[in-house]
């Protein structure tokens, strides 16, 4: 199957970024968490979820859109993000 390769994409909300991979992570309907209880189910999200500053995570086809708060910074949360990626699906 090859490396998962994800690409960040800023979003018009300074508190959203898409990660776009290239290989499908949902082949389902959209899947919108807008918090950890509501997660619980999808071990995914729930690890999204489990980083400090995440407030809301969708899946969708090839994507991932995650929302933090305010004060996360993307810097540090991106990276976390990605390796919770990377670990679900390569």
């Amino acid at each position: 199957m090859g490396e998962l390769v994800i690409v960040r994409e800023p979003t018009p909300n300074p508190n959203a970024m898409k990660f776009t991979a290239n290989r499908p992570l949902n082949n389902g309907p959209t899947k919108t968490f807008y918090n950890a209880e509501a997660a619980q189910a999808d071990p995914v999200a729930a690890e999204l979820f489990a980083l400090e500053g995440v407030t809301g995570v969708m899946l969708l086809g090839d994507f991932c859109s995650v929302n933090k708060t305010g004060q996360a910074d993307w810097g540090e949360l991106a990276s976390r993000i990605e390796n919770v990626l990377r670990e679900a699906y390569q």
